[in-house]
């Protein structure tokens, strides 16, 4: 699944020329009153690689934050652009978009939706009525929450509960989760975990739970290595797999220049030159050990040292992903308070944010470099060959080695060092 986010696919509530409706006087009737081009372009890459869509209907952020001046037209609108993607309507492209999300972080301040709470459920109304009535087995949610911990906002409990009032659909449940005030990668587990609970308890079991962005670090002031980026990018999303979590969505496939905001994401997964680094293959690998059977894998623990075992049913290839995530040393202090508060830049503008933060776990004592013994077990492999194709990434880029063996009554022996902030993918193939 890729998530449309923002700069191809916005619903401004305001006239704005590279909204999807570009001018609020138009008739929404009108193929022509509506702008598809960079989005017909870009849902069709991603369709052709075979991937689900998100697609996110939010206004442009950070320029407009209001809500919808006309409900009525605004729910028209919206039907319309659904009616593109899944009917053809407009020459558009049927049957591309299956999963529609509303909003994009309205807790976060008055940054991302300055209308009250009451206006963005009336909106949320209108989205989910306009998605339905083309199509009940199209898929809605949102709201794509910033601080999805924070229970106060508006946008969690008190969300759900008109959703539940008015008998409205929510097929996902969506937020966002950075790990700047922990730096722990358990952190996506519990959150999610949480949530779960939260869904639960309000009748929503049957809604699925999905992360529409996630990564190790968001605010544009925080840094970290790529290698550290990196390892702790296989560690959450090993650790995600037994999670609640249905879908998560790793923010962001590109380098992070933030056109709105006007800052360098830390969030990206190439260097600000545009070069691969640690981080990309970090999400590429992690996306090989995912594609297969899951096999039984032991060794690891739930503080940055995780394992993930999978086979590949067509090859009968074994891949076993292994990462060493270390937490810096300050993060060992005990912290004063679970709330963490920051300023996000907004050209001279400087906006208070404060969102709950995961009960502090405690820190390794230092971090630990090992010596992995990884032994893979496999009856069939009792009298074959095997080929052992090794990558390692650590603070000094990617190694990669392959060599032969003779499985042991069945077992295959790796010796590999995993020091703090790197993972290693073994990929154990039959001669």
């Amino acid at each position: 699944m890729v998530r449309s986010h923002d700069w191809i696919a916005r619903l401004d509530t305001v006239d704005n020329p590279d909204s999807l409706f570009p001018r609020w006087d138009a008739d929404p009737q009108d193929p022509a009153s509506y702008n598809f081009a960079a989005a017909d372009q870009w849902v069709a890459q991603v369709n052709r690689l075979g991937a689900q869509v998100l697609f996110t209907i939010a206004s442009a952020i950070p320029h407009n934050k209001r809500p919808a001046a006309d409900l009525a037209k605004y729910e028209i609108v919206v039907e319309h652009i659904v009616r593109h993607f899944v009917e053809g309507w407009g020459n558009g492209r049927p049957d591309s978009i299956r999963y529609w999300e509303f909003g994009d972080q309205p807790d976060f301040g008055k940054l991302h939706f300055a209308g009250t709470t009451g206006q963005f459920h009336a909106m949320y109304a209108a989205f989910a009525r306009a998605v339905k009535r083309v199509d009940p087995r199209l898929q809605t949610g949102g709201p794509g929450l910033a601080f999805p911990l924070n229970a106060d906002t508006g946008h969690r409990e008190a969300f759900l509960d008109f959703v539940h009032e008015q008998r409205l659909p929510l097929d996902f449940f969506s937020y966002n989760w950075f790990s700047d005030g922990t730096r722990d990668p358990m952190d996506q587990r519990v959150v999610a975990q949480r949530l779960r609970a939260v869904l639960d308890a309000r009748g929503f079991r049957k809604t699925a739970l999905v992360a529409d962005s996630w990564n190790y670090l968001g605010i544009p002031v925080n840094h970290a290595h790529p290698a550290e980026a990196a390892a702790y990018i296989v560690a959450a999303g090993i650790y995600l797999v037994d999670s609640p979590l249905d879908r998560a969505c790793y923010f962001r496939g590109d380098g992070g220049w933030d056109p709105h905001y006007g800052f360098q994401d830390p969030a990206g997964y190439l260097g600000p030159d545009g070069r691969t680094d640690q981080r990309m293959i970090a999400v590429e690998s992690l996306g090989q050990a995912l594609n297969g059977k899951r096999l039984p894998a032991s060794g690891g623990d739930e503080d940055g040292l995780a394992v993930l075992a999978s086979r590949d049913e067509a090859s009968g290839a074994v891949r076993v992903l292994v990462a060493n995530h270390a937490r810096p040393a300050a993060f060992a202090k005990p912290r004063q308070s679970d709330t963490l508060s920051f300023r996000v830049p907004i050209g001279a503008e400087r906006v208070q944010m404060d969102f709950l933060l995961p009960p502090q776990r405690p820190v390794p004592a230092e971090p630990r470099p090992f010596q992995l013994s990884l032994t893979v077990m496999n009856r069939l492999w009792t009298s074959r060959r095997v080929t052992v194709n090794r990558l390692l990434v650590d603070k000094d880029g990617a190694h990669r080695s392959s060599f032969d063996a003779a499985p042991r009554h069945g077992a295959v022996m790796v010796d590999a060092p995993v020091g703090p902030n790197s993972f290693a993918l073994f990929d154990i193939n039959p001669a």
